[in-house]
């Protein structure tokens, strides 16, 4: 299961980084008409960044919560009242 979302998650974070090159790409022709264009472009990059390997951290993070599994012998406790 996790390397299903590994993959899932990889092909999210691809996704957005390419669209984000693709606008970059656009952007830069227009700098020389704002003089804040490219430090809120590196200031995106970096929240995408960190924004990604969090992600990946919570995804490994998450994955080895869940991996104590019992038995059905294990699960059935006998109650004396």
């Amino acid at each position: 299961m996790l390397w299903l979302g590994f993959g899932i998650y990889t092909i999210f974070i691809i996704l957005i980084f390419w669209f984000f090159i693709i606008a970059k790409l656009h952007i830069y022709k227009f700098r020389h008409y704002s003089v804040h264009i490219e430090p809120v472009t590196k200031t995106l990059v970096t929240i995408l960044m960190i924004l990604a390997l969090t992600g990946y951290y919570l995804l490994f993070s998450s994955s080895t919560i869940g991996t104590d599994t019992r038995t059905v012998e294990q699960t059935i406790s006998t109650e004396i009242y």
